[in-house]
């Protein structure tokens, strides 16, 4: 008798051009696997960070052993809405805002921590958002949810359980994680950051413009040379690099992005060459498969996906992930 296994599945997922369901594998096998089996397939455990974990743990020890001492480790902090607009709500399928295509849609908000090093990258961790909290708004009269934690807590969260268990160099994100507490707190734990910042954040030229409370906006700045700037945040002690790149969009408009590092001793070059990093090893291919890999729990004895195609078995990112960057 036919069963679902994990290289099927996976080879599924590896196959598939377009969205991967229960109901699809089983088409595609002409029926011989029905919909309700590889549902009960992938609904058979609980999985938790812990199940990412285990298997990333090796390869990074593997990594960090042949890695040469000129190179170095980031850690890339990222959010993402898997958008399910035909699946019935609940606490993990609802609306959230993806910053994306800046607007509220309906599907899974996860908030992923991956590891890359040379060729290496892999998720090490993820956590889904879940709106378990009730709100009354009084002006619609009505009962909405939000997540007790919010999604920098999330980060910060990860990023204490990382810090025994994996050496890195700099924290990468892009500006919805470039808050004055997760600055503060990497740079607790010994480490640097490359985030991206907002062009309305506002820095001091100097210690003693901040404590006189003198302010400027990023976007005001003047970059001599194309060079970073040192300046001063309003709750970051330490100074920061900040630097603007000039690019240019698909569609010809120009476009401008702006950095903040901790780290001073970058140049524009080593600074923009990091972030970089965020996209290097078809970064954007494993965070589209992390739903794969993300905890999948019980709710009072019932499934909190309507699909566990799309959330359910903590190793169908790292194989598919894996696969694609050609690190096994």
């Amino acid at each position: 008798m036919m069963t679902c296994t994990l290289d099927l599945y996976t080879d599924y997922l590896l196959s598939s051009t377009g969205p991967t369901t229960a109901t699809g594998l089983s088409r595609l096998l002409d029926g011989a696997l029905s919909h309700d089996h590889i549902t009960r397939w992938l609904s058979q455990g609980t999985y938790g960070p812990a199940d990412i974990w285990r298997p990333a743990k090796p390869l990074i020890r593997q990594a960090e052993a042949r890695r040469p001492t000129e190179e170095f480790a980031v850690l890339i902090v990222d959010d993402s809405v898997l958008e399910k607009a035909h699946t019935a709500a609940n606490e993990l399928i609802c609306t959230h805002w993806d910053h994306r295509q800046q607007r509220y849609v309906k599907g899974l908000n996860f908030v992923s921590l991956r590891y890359q090093a040379g060729e290496l990258a892999l998720p090490i961790a993820v956590e889904l958002v879940r709106k378990t909290v009730p709100v009354y708004q009084p002006k619609t009269q009505k009962t909405s949810y939000q997540s007790p934690f919010t999604k920098n807590e999330y980060l910060q969260q990860m990023l204490r359980v990382a810090q025994p268990q994996v050496a890195y160099r700099y924290l990468l994100a892009d500006s919805w994680y470039a808050s004055a507490e997760n600055m503060n707190l990497v740079r607790a734990l010994g480490h640097h950051f490359v985030f991206a910042l907002e062009s309305s954040r506002t820095v001091a030229l100097s210690d003693a413009d901040r404590a006189q409370g003198r302010f400027q906006a990023v976007q005001s700045l003047v970059f001599a040379d194309t060079q970073p700037l040192r300046v001063y945040l309003r709750a970051v002690r330490e100074a920061v690099l900040v630097t603007r790149q000039v690019f240019t969009n698909q569609d010809g408009s120009q476009g401008i992005l702006y950095l903040v590092s901790s780290d001073t001793d970058l140049d524009q070059a080593q600074l923009t060459t990091i972030y970089q990093r965020r996209w290097k090893s078809a970064s954007s291919f494993l965070c589209g498969r992390i739903p794969q890999v993300a905890p999948r729990e019980c709710l009072h004895g019932q499934g909190a996906h309507q699909n566990p195609g799309h959330a359910g078995h903590p190793f169908l990112c790292r194989r598919a992930g894996l696969h694609q960057t050609g690190s096994a």
